[in-house]
């Protein structure tokens, strides 16, 4: 079972490539760029550790489906947002209908709390994203919100407290060094990902 696991992800991790960068599978093996080759390993072998790592935890079941698809939507989102400063919806869309089924067989999370991740939080968000006009985008809100209905809110709000501290200490950072100023917008969802993974980890 762990080779059919790994295989998985390879094959999600080659998918996330191709769509994150617009591009075929043989860019990863066989381009002459080195820059898209290493990119394209360090994405499929992060996306395969990963996956393995949720099967050795979770084994095969609805949870380490939710968590898997929770991943996989923040590295496309990530990279989305760092290549072309917008979230795809496309994948907000497809992540958030797989969510939804989700919900049906993951007795892991309550329905109610999914609601209040994605409405509840995702929707205060939007709000705040409407009163300051844009500091932090619609895309953002979507993001947070679809990982409340896919893992419920409490994962939704602990991603969201710990993204927003580390984008606070990175931006004060960048500051420090003269790369940003005030004014600069750092994207958001990198640091959801980095949040996701460190609240897993920890």
């Amino acid at each position: 079972m762990s080779i059919v696991i790994i295989l998985i992800g390879l094959a999600l991790g080659i998918l996330t490539y191709s769509y994150s960068f617009d591009t075929n599978i043989k860019n990863i093996f066989l381009s002459n760029n080195n820059q898209h080759r290493i990119k394209g390993l360090l994405v499929v072998i992060g996306v395969t550790t990963v996956t393995y790592l949720f099967y050795y935890q979770y084994q095969l079941t609805n949870y380490f489906i939710a968590m898997e698809l929770t991943t996989w939507f923040l590295i496309i989102t990530t990279i989305r947002d760092c290549k072309d400063k917008q979230i795809p919806m496309d994948v907000v869309i497809i992540t958030f209908i797989i969510g939804v089924i989700l919900l049906f067989f993951n007795p892991n999370v309550i329905w109610t709390h999914s609601l209040i991740g994605f409405v509840g939080i995702g929707g205060i968000i939007a709000l705040i994203s409407v009163l300051t006009k844009g500091a932090i985008g619609i895309g953002d809100a979507l993001v947070i919100g679809t990982i409340g209905l896919i893992l419920g809110y409490k994962m939704a709000l602990a991603v969201l407290l710990y993204s927003l501290v580390l984008s606070g200490l990175i931006g004060l950072g960048l500051m420090a060094f003269g790369k940003v100023n005030r004014k600069t917008k750092l994207p958001m969802v990198p640091f959801m990902l980095c949040a996701f993974l460190i609240i897993i980890i920890l």
